[in-house]
C-alpha cells in the first residue's frame, strides 16, 4: 500500500476495503474471502497506478463531483456555463483529486467528507459539504452519499462513482469468458461532442467484455438499477445496486481497451456535457440548505 495514510475497515464476515483520503477520497480496495475461491477482489487494485496518482487513477473507485465525463462551451474544452459566466473543469470534477477528510471511523464503517475551499470555489464558486460513508455488512460494501449546499444560491452538479472492477474474476479465466449482465435500458448515442443524444432500445442483454467500449457505451432508464461484471467460468460476479439512488439515472461501461485488465460499471446521475445542455433536466440543482442523498452498494460473491 501507498505511504499515504491508508484507512481499512473490516467485518465479520473477513471482508475488507481501503480508502485513501488524502488521495481524492479513493476507495482501492474491496475483497472479500469466498468458499472455495479464496479472498476474491471486488476492485481492482493496483500499487503502480496509485504510486502515479494523480496522473493515473485506473483503479479502485474515483469519486466525480461536482461534474461527471466532461463539459465544453463553444470555443472553450472543459469548461462549463452557469448563470451567465463559463468556469474551468477538469474532467471528472475536482473531488477524485482533492484531500478528503476523515471524520469519523468504526471497525466496519468510515465517514469521509470534502467541503469547499478557496482552491474549489474558484472553479466552482460554491460552498459544500459532501460527506460518504463506507460500510462493511455481511461482505457487502455499502456507500451512503450526502451533499448539501451551503451557499445562498442554487447549486448545480453531476455526480458519480467509478469502480474499475478487475477482468477476470478468477485466476484460470480469461477476458472472453466474462459478461457484464445489463437489464432493459436505453442506450444513448452522442451527437457531436454531446451537444444532444440520440436514443434506442438496449435490451436485457449478457453484454459480451471483449467488445470494445473504449468510447463509453452509455445506459439510462434502466428497468432495474444494477448492473454485474459476471466471470462465468470462474462462477463469480461483483454486482452493483443503486436502487436507492434514483438520481442516479445512467450508467457508463468502459475499458480503456478490450484487452485491459479491468471493466468500468459507473453510475452517473447524467450523460457528459449536461451544464450545456440544461434544458435536458439532468443537472443536480440544490436550493440553499437543500441535501442530496443516495445509497448504494457493490458485492463480490460467487453465483
Amino acid at each position: 500500500m501507498s505511504s499515504t495514510s491508508c484507512v481499512e475497515i473490516r467485518d465479520q464476515t473477513g471482508a475488507l476495503a481501503q480508502m485513501l483520503p488524502e488521495l481524492g477520497g479513493w476507495l482501492v480496495r474491496y475483497q472479500r474471502p469466498i468458499p472455495g475461491h479464496g479472498l476474491v477482489d471486488g476492485v481492482h487494485h493496483d500499487e503502480a497506478v496509485i504510486a502515479r496518482y494523480p496522473r493515473e487513477m485506473w483503479a479502485g473507485s474515483p469519486l466525480l463531483f461536482p461534474m461527471v465525463s466532461y463539459n465544453h462551451v463553444p470555443g472553450a474544452d472543459h469548461h462549463y456555463p452557469w448563470a451567465g459566466k463559463t468556469h474551468p473543469m477538469q474532467p471528472h470534477g475536482f473531488a477524485r483529486k482533492t484531500p478528503w477528510k476523515v471524520t469519523n471511523q468504526a471497525a466496519d464503517r468510515v465517514e469521509l467528507e470534502l467541503t469547499d475551499s478557496e482552491t474549489t470555489r474558484a472553479v466552482y464558486p460554491f460552498a459544500f459539504r459532501y460527506g460518504l460513508t463506507y460500510r462493511l455488512e455481511d461482505g457487502r460494501l455499502h456507500w451512503e452519499q450526502l451533499i448539501e449546499n451551503r451557499s445562498s444560491e442554487p447549486m448545480p452538479f453531476s455526480a458519480g462513482f467509478h469502480p474499475y472492477l478487475p477482468i477476470p474474476l478468477g485466476p484460470g479465466s480469461k477476458r472472453s469468458d466474462c459478461v457484464i449482465r445489463c437489464p432493459r435500458a436505453t442506450r444513448f448515442n452522442p451527437i457531436g461532442r454531446g451537444e444532444a443524444y440520440f436514443s434506442e432500445p438496449f435490451p436485457e442483454q449478457e453484454f459480451p467484455a471483449t467488445v470494445d467500449t473504449g468510447p463509453a457505451l452509455l445506459l439510462g432508464d434502466l428497468r432495474n438499477r444494477e448492473v454485474a461484471l459476471v466471470d462465468q467460468a470462474a462462477r463469480l460476479e461483483v454486482v452493483i445496486h443503486w436502487d436507492d439512488a434514483p438520481a442516479y439515472r445512467f450508467c457508463g461501461l468502459w475499458s480503456r481497451t478490450p484487452s485491459e485488465n479491468f471493466y468500468c460499471l459507473e453510475p452517473w446521475t447524467s450523460l457528459p456535457n449536461a451544464f450545456s445542455r440544461p434544458d435536458d433536466g439532468e443537472l443536480q440543482v440544490l436550493q440553499p440548505g437543500d441535501v442530496f442523498r443516495a445509497a448504494m452498494w457493490m458485492e463480490v460473491r460467487a453465483c
